[in-house]
């Protein structure tokens, strides 16, 4: 009996030694998850509600592309900017969403309409007979607003998410206004007047509206 009343006590210790431990490494994993999350904040839902509009901006210049580009360079370009951007502007709207309904504010990126490259008329586009270098001189100073308004979220920012997507946006304008640049020297003889990508966020008087490598032509 002696023997059994032993057994049933070690076999009591090991079960609340395991749940102790269990529940120990439980709340390791809840304090490093918590500590590796960052709190959402005003400039991420800025990002988000203004990239919208601003995806939503390019799409329409791409989609004028579709139809009155010259150049096949062109409309392929127009192709993948739908497509990129659109599928961005559905993360926005689900990313902002799920901050509205924490209670996050609406900040402000603290940057101008003209460095948000959102200041060109879509109207005199459409219209244009040199349509294929005005769409150059349009959409990379548009390109240049995203990557400072990326920058932006990138520093001020929060949310994982919004941070994956701005790092995308600047990865990509990057490469699409260098390519850009690189036809209109072919084609036209210089780069855009805008330059190329920006040094800047646009938050700063110095980085200026314009990008870091300034042609005429």
């Amino acid at each position: 009996m002696q023997g059994r009343k032993t057994l049933a006590l070690l076999v009591a210790a090991l079960v609340v030694f395991s749940s102790l431990a269990l529940a120990a490494c439980g709340g390791d994993d809840s304090t490093s998850g918590s500590a590796k999350t960052t709190k959402a904040n005003a400039i991420d839902r800025a990002f988000a509600t203004g990239m919208i509009p601003h995806h939503e901006s390019a799409i329409q210049m791409a989609k004028l592309a579709k139809k009155n580009a010259s150049r096949e360079q062109i409309t392929m370009l127009a192709d993948d900017i739908i497509a990129a951007q659109a599928a961005e502007i559905t993360q926005l709207k689900s990313i902002d969403d799920r901050l509205s309904a924490a209670g996050a504010d609406v900040g402000d990126l603290g940057i101008t309409d003209a460095a948000m490259g959102m200041h060109g008329d879509i109207d005199a586009l459409a219209s244009t007979a040199g349509f294929d270098r005005t769409f150059i001189d349009m959409m990379i100073p548009h390109h240049q607003g995203a990557i400072r308004m990326a920058r932006i979220e990138l520093a001020k920012g929060g949310d994982v998410a919004l941070k994956k997507i701005a790092t995308g946006i600047i990865a990509a304008q990057s490469r699409e206004i260098e390519q850009m640049n690189n036809w209109r020297i072919d084609w036209y003889g210089a780069a855009s007047p805008s330059g190329g990508i920006p040094v800047g966020d646009g938050t700063n008087s110095s980085d200026g509206s314009m990008g870091s490598m300034n042609h005429s032509g």
